[in-house]
C-alpha cells in the first residue's frame, strides 16, 4: 500500500512539472507587459545640461588684436536634446549661454579700442543663442552615450557688451584720482549683435573635447578693421550619468 501511495505521488508531480513546462515552452513574449524605454543615454530621446570652458587661440594676421594667451577665455553652460535615428547616426540641438572674455594685450603696438596704455583691459561678450548638429557614433556600448563626433553650427545674440580697463595711479600723489581705478563702458557702438560659426566635438560620455569657429564678425567692420580671435578649443562636461 504505502509503495502504491509513493507511486501515485510521483506521478502526479511529474505531472504538474510536465504541465507547467508545457505552459512556459508555449508562452510567447508579448503576453508580457514589456516596453523598451524611449529616453535615455542610448535610446530615442536624450536631454541633458553641460558645461564648457575653452581657451581662445591666436592667428597670424595683421588686422587680428593681439590678447594675452591664456586669460582670452570662453565659459558656457548648456541645454542639449539629442534624437537616435539608428546605432551609428543621431541629429541634435541645444540652447547655450556663452560667456567670451578677451583680454586685450597692452603694448606700444596697441591699436583697439584706442592706444591708451592700461594696467589690464578686457572685452566682455554675453550671449545667447541655439545650436544644431549631426553626431556618428563609433563601437558598441550600453545605455550611455559612448563614443562620438559632432559637427555642428550655432547662431549666437550678443545681449550685453562690456570694456573694462583697471589702472593703478600713484598713492603718494596729492591728486584725488589717485589708487586703483576700474572703468566699465556699455552700450558699445562698435559691438555687433549677431554672429554664427562651426563647431566640432569628440566624446566619449560625459567628457568632451571641443573646437569652434567664429564664422562671422564681433566688432563692427564699420568702425574697425580689426577683428579678435575665431578659433576656441576647450573642454565639456555633460551633466549626466
Amino acid at each position: 500500500m504505502k509503495r502504491i501511495f509513493i507511486f501515485f505521488a510521483v506521478i502526479i508531480l511529474a505531472h504538474e512539472i510536465a504541465v507547467c513546462q508545457t505552459v512556459l515552452l508555449h508562452e510567447k513574449i508579448s503576453d508580457y507587459e514589456f516596453e523598451i524605454p524611449s529616453r535615455g543615454p542610448n535610446f530615442r530621446h536624450f536631454t541633458h545640461l553641460y558645461l564648457g570652458f575653452a581657451f581662445y587661440i591666436p592667428q597670424s594676421n595683421e588686422n587680428q588684436i593681439t590678447t594675452i594667451n591664456g586669460a582670452t577665455t570662453a565659459f558656457s553652460v548648456g541645454f542639449r536634446y539629442k534624437y537616435k535615428i539608428n546605432n551609428f547616426l543621431a541629429l541634435g540641438a541645444g540652447l547655450n549661454y556663452t560667456n567670451d572674455i578677451f583680454s586685450i594685450k597692452q603694448s606700444k603696438d596697441k591699436v583697439f579700442p584706442d592706444t591708451v596704455i592700461h594696467k589690464n583691459e578686457k572685452l566682455r561678450f554675453n550671449s545667447i543663442g541655439p545650436d544644431a548638429f549631426i553626431r556618428f557614433n563609433f563601437g558598441k556600448r550600453g545605455n550611455v552615450i559612448g563614443r562620438f563626433i559632432d559637427f555642428g553650427v550655432y547662431y549666437n545674440w550678443v545681449f550685453v557688451a562690456r570694456q573694462v580697463f583697471k589702472d593703478n595711479s600713484d598713492k603718494d600723489s596729492n591728486k584725488l584720482d589717485s589708487g586703483k581705478q576700474k572703468v566699465v563702458l556699455s552700450d558699445l557702438n562698435y559691438i555687433r549683435p549677431f554672429h554664427y560659426g562651426v563647431k566640432t566635438r569628440v566624446g566619449i560620455n560625459r567628457f568632451v573635447f571641443t573646437a569652434s569657429y567664429r564664422l562671422d564678425e564681433l566688432l563692427n567692420e564699420k568702425c574697425t578693421p580689426m577683428f579678435l580671435p575665431r578659433l576656441n578649443v576647450g573642454i565639456e562636461v555633460g551633466l549626466h550619468k
